[in-house]
């Protein structure tokens, strides 16, 4: 009986931990070298983190120990083609990104961006094109999007948003693509071709 009521106190938990929604704040600069921020905050704000993307330092390749096995290679590009070319699976990848964005709420976009290109002709072709599909779907506050043309070569400007998602609506997707037929073949394909290369 205690083992019931605490699976089911744990399983109550997960389930109210995954309602809480999860808000993404991003920030990209165009200025130069692009650079990305994010920082996620769970609770409404009570919890939050910075994700910042750093720079690898080169590490040395060094030989493995006698006695050691060495780490496991990578899987071969052939192989990786092998598994892409499994029948549905993009289709599945495809339908299963449609379902992860539907998940996400954007609460706010904002895009400030300079573009220009060596011709000024080319310019003027590129915005007689993207100017009146700005005006027609030009988005409601607090989404806001401009971009200005310059007859200099220059791409400058940022991006930013505030995206929310709800953990537990990921669930049915990722279900959905995990027992999917195609998946089950991809992973069938993986293990084997592993298998093969240990033999």
């Amino acid at each position: 009986m205690w083992v019931g009521i605490v699976l089911a106190s744990l399983a109550l938990l997960i389930v109210l931990v995954l309602i809480v929604p999860l808000d993404g704040v991003w920030h990209v600069d165009i200025y130069g070298r692009p650079r990305f921020s994010l920082r996620l905050a769970w609770l409404f704000g009570l919890f939050s983190k910075e994700v910042e993307k750093r720079e690898k330092k080169p590490v040395e390749e060094k030989e493995a120990p006698e006695g050691k096995p060495r780490p496991a290679k990578k899987i071969p590009a052939r192989n990786i083609l092998r598994i892409l070319r499994t029948k549905g699976l993009l289709k599945q990848l495809v339908t299963f990104l449609k379902d992860i964005l539907s998940c996400l709420r954007f609460k706010k976009f904002e895009a400030d961006l300079t573009v220009g290109f060596d011709n000024p002709a080319d310019t003027g072709l590129l915005f007689a094109f993207i100017g009146p599909s700005l005006l027609f779907l030009k988005p409601p506050p607090p989404h806001q999007i401009r971009v200005q043309p310059s007859f200099d070569p220059v791409c400058q400007g940022h991006l930013s948003g505030t995206v929310r998602l709800q953990p537990i609506l990921l669930v049915p997707p990722l279900l959905k693509f995990t027992f999917s037929l195609p998946t089950i073949r991809a992973i069938k394909t993986l293990v084997l071709t592993r298998w093969k290369r240990r033999r």
